[in-house]
């Protein structure tokens, strides 16, 4: 037997392979647990396909190499010997092979370099799903209970409505999945909450669809760790507010918050597992945002510190008083350059747009969000119903949902406030943000406008500094 004649997936390992337009085929591969991506495009993609959809079976793409390549001598030898290659390239990039030792994966600077390695890759690929209309990502709000009362949390005062059932939560993936999705996130709410949350984490491997998770994890126990663990997420993100238990328990209103959230990070550490740190910056716990870059780094987790202190979905306006105002301790954090500085979840850097002829943002571009009683929306910080599950399939909604074209048309430049400002390179937009503050995703929150001068100035002192 040939060494290529078949391969062993390890358990962490997902992937989907797309034909566009062009009918080129085009292929997305994580290592969860080593943090690794790749993507092949072309003939590579075709011959990872044939591997992956066949469960390891290399006669396929041998065979593919063979009527596709050039050779100069005998076929069958020199197909194999291509197919070694490209399966030696594959775990020399920690694709395929054993997991890495813990040691390579329990450093900080590791699972920094991981995000930062993979952004321009993604970015590149989502570009490309999103340009041929391509249902790729899923967020599954599972429940809007919660376990912790957070001051600034954004979901409404009334948290106790209907849920989708496990049923038909099966149905919903198996639609996203025949329409092309691979990605789901699955949050809340507190999604531990959910009494059924292990068969829901049983219907993503059912669907070998890559999971991510959020949850503030103080609900964790020895059987949930166990289910995480064999789920191998991509990513696991957990709200951290301080590293100050007190003042950590003060924003979650919940003695003892902060030790049972930190007791599973450690957990979950110790199991190899990928955890980022959440923490958006409020009024109370930015004065010490340094003391909790230095826990995530002690923990081993990567950090996201995120400025979108933003307005409930029904409008409530109470959270804004949380948002940091001290423009002192603002330009003190733009200016550190820290390496994952996020407005509501988007890297600020990845956010700065261009030109006022860009569009407003990538809401409903390559994914949906669903609710927990089946709402469907552009996206999660997007408050505006487009359809409601299983009444509206996916299908309907992303195919044929107005908002879509209506949205796409927008160009920043639309926007008055947006259109000569000198800051505009700098501005975090979100118009989710602005629709729960204002009612209308083509208005700013002052609060916006603020952040994108202080951004820009702390760039001035920056660049002035440099060339002095």
């Amino acid at each position: 037997m040939n060494p290529a004649s078949a391969v062993s997936f390890p358990p962490d390992l997902f992937s989907h392979t797309y034909r566009f337009k062009d009918n080129c085929p085009a292929s997305i591969i994580y290592r969860t647990h080593n943090q690794t991506v790749a993507f092949l495009e072309g003939d590579s993609a075709a011959v990872w396909q044939s591997i992956w959809e066949s469960g390891g079976n290399t006669d396929g793409a041998v065979d593919y190499i063979a009527r596709n390549g050039r050779f100069s001598g005998d076929t069958a030898t020199e197909s194999h010997a291509v197919l070694d290659g490209f399966l030696a390239d594959l775990a020399k990039r920690n694709i395929l092979g054993g997991r890495l030792p813990a040691s390579a994966i329990d450093q900080v600077n590791t699972l920094k370099a991981a995000i930062g390695n993979k952004n321009n890759l993604e970015r590149r690929f989502k570009q490309k799903l999103a340009d041929e209309r391509v249902f790729y990502s899923l967020d599954l709000e599972t429940t809007y209970r919660c376990n912790e009362k957070c001051v600034h949390c954004y979901l409404p005062e009334d948290t106790r409505i209907p849920t989708l059932s496990l049923q038909q939560i099966d149905a919903l993936f198996s639609e996203f999945r025949s329409l092309g999705g691979f990605s789901v996130l699955l949050t809340g709410g507190e999604l531990l909450t959910r009494p059924d949350i292990l068969d829901i984490f049983a219907l993503t491997k059912k669907h070998q669809l890559l999971p991510s998770l959020i949850s503030n994890l103080t609900l964790l126990n020895d059987k949930i760790l166990d289910a995480i663990v064999a789920l191998c997420p991509r990513s696991i993100g957990c709200s951290i507010y301080s590293a100050r238990p007190a003042l950590h328990d003060a924003i979650t209103t919940i003695t003892g918050s902060h030790g049972k959230s930190l007791a599973a990070i450690k957990r979950l550490r110790a199991a190899g597992l990928p955890v980022t740190i959440k923490s958006p910056l409020m009024k109370s716990t930015a004065p010490h945002w340094r003391e909790l870059a230095d826990l995530a780094e002690e923990l081993g987790c990567a950090i996201q510190f995120d400025l979108s202190i933003t307005a409930k979905n029904d409008s409530g306006l109470s959270p804004l008083a949380q948002r940091v105002t001290d423009t002192a301790l603002i330009q003190e954090i733009f200016s550190s350059q820290y390496y994952n500085l996020s407005f509501f979840g988007e890297q600020l850097a990845k956010m700065r747009g261009p030109h006022p002829d860009a569009g407003l943002c990538g809401a409903g571009a390559i994914g949906l969000t669903v609710g927990p009683s089946g709402e469907i929306r552009p996206c999660i910080g997007l408050n505006i119903s487009i359809g409601r599950y299983p009444e509206s399939s996916l299908a309907e909604v992303w195919n044929g949902a107005p908002f879509f074209s209506e949205f796409s048309k927008i160009r920043a430049a639309d926007v008055a406030e947006c259109r000569d400002c000198p800051d505009f390179a700098c501005c975090s937009r979100c118009p989710g943000a602005w629709h729960a503050e204002h009612g209308s995703y083509i208005k700013p929150s002052e609060y916006t406008c603020f952040l994108g001068h202080q951004l820009a100035n702390a760039q001035k002192k920056t660049n002035h500094k440099q060339l002095t």
